[in-house]
């Protein structure tokens, strides 16, 4: 595949990435008061690792040696990807499903301030444009376009703990090319979900002891499978994909679409209506998605310095 058509696909991998992350907030909102969010986050994993199996394992005997040698890197990934996933299922027992994809939209920010302050991976007027147009469209949607509103916002303890979440998406994607591209991305995914599962089991034990067991019910049961199989999976591998492509910081702005398919999705299925300022915001978005990851921004990827995190 040539260069172009690269970058084609990533950016293809990239969007079903968002509209699967958005699913997820309107999932785990909506079934938030019957099951408990660490509990939900712990067997949409395992739910997810057992997906997995059938086609990771082949590669995982055939890469062992290199995914051995790399288990610090694995473990790392999986602290980042487990635990901001189940933050996000926590944010959501705390504020609306929308604040929680809007507040995604800071992330490529994020990732490209890192990439920035960890890596020295240079910025050009064309991120910079790319990240404030899709922050303006995140703005307007959040102020539903009246400036009074966006300076009075008031933020919920839930969306703080959406805000560390998106920190440990940024530090995912800036650890994702630490790994070595022989291994593949499914093997690679198991391994990561495997270990971090692993390093949530004591705290879902916790708060089933603590707080509450997840029910067995129809609800729970169609959650849990939803959750594992179009985020926990394709998700996953959507985003490894098109990072590996394209790198972490031009994939990052991709991020910018999950309030976009929020609202869609929130609209269709919530029966939430469809304002001008979502319409508008979404424009905007797109137009930094245009200014960031096109050709004016393509620049040389800077592999990780040794040792950084």
């Amino acid at each position: 595949m040539n260069k172009s058509g690269s970058h084609a696909t990533a950016y293809l991998l990239l969007t079903l990435m968002a509209l699967f992350l958005a699913g997820n907030h309107i999932i785990g909102r909506a079934v938030h008061s019957q099951i408990p969010p660490i509990g939900l986050s712990f067997w949409r994993w395992v739910a997810g690792t057992v997906i997995l199996l059938p086609f990771a394992l082949p590669g995982v005997f055939r890469h062992w040696p290199a995914m051995r040698d790399h288990w610090r890197v694995i473990a790392l990934l999986g602290f980042f990807m487990i635990g901001s996933t189940t933050l996000i299922l926590v944010a959501l027992t705390m504020t609306f499903a929308i604040n929680v994809s809007l507040i995604n939209a800071l992330q490529p920010t994020l990732t490209v301030f890192f990439a920035w302050l960890i890596l020295g991976e240079p910025l050009n007027v064309w991120r910079i444009l790319g990240i404030g147009c899709g922050i303006c469209g995140v703005a307007v949607m959040v102020s539903r376009g009246q400036l009074a509103v966006l300076a009075g916002f008031d933020f919920m303890t839930g969306d703080f703990i959406a805000l560390m979440a998106m920190c440990g998406f940024a530090g995912y994607a800036l650890n994702l090319n630490r790994l070595p591209p022989e291994i593949g991305s499914i093997p690679a995914l198991l391994g990561i979900v495997t270990v971090g599962t692993l390093m949530l089991l004591p705290v879902y034990l916790w708060e089933t002891i603590a707080v509450k067991p997840v029910p067995v019910s129809v609800v729970s049961i169609g959650a849990i499978l939803a959750l594992a199989l179009l985020v926990s999976v394709l998700g996953n591998l959507c985003w490894n994909a098109g990072n590996r492509m394209i790198g972490p910081s031009r994939a990052s702005i991709f991020i910018n679409l999950i309030p976009v398919f929020g609202i869609l999705l929130a609209t269709t299925l919530l029966g939430e209506k469809l304002r001008a300022y979502h319409v508008f915001g979404g424009l905007l978005v797109i137009a930094g998605l245009v200014l960031a990851a096109g050709p004016g921004s393509r620049q040389k990827r800077i592999r990780p310095r040794p040792g950084t995190a």
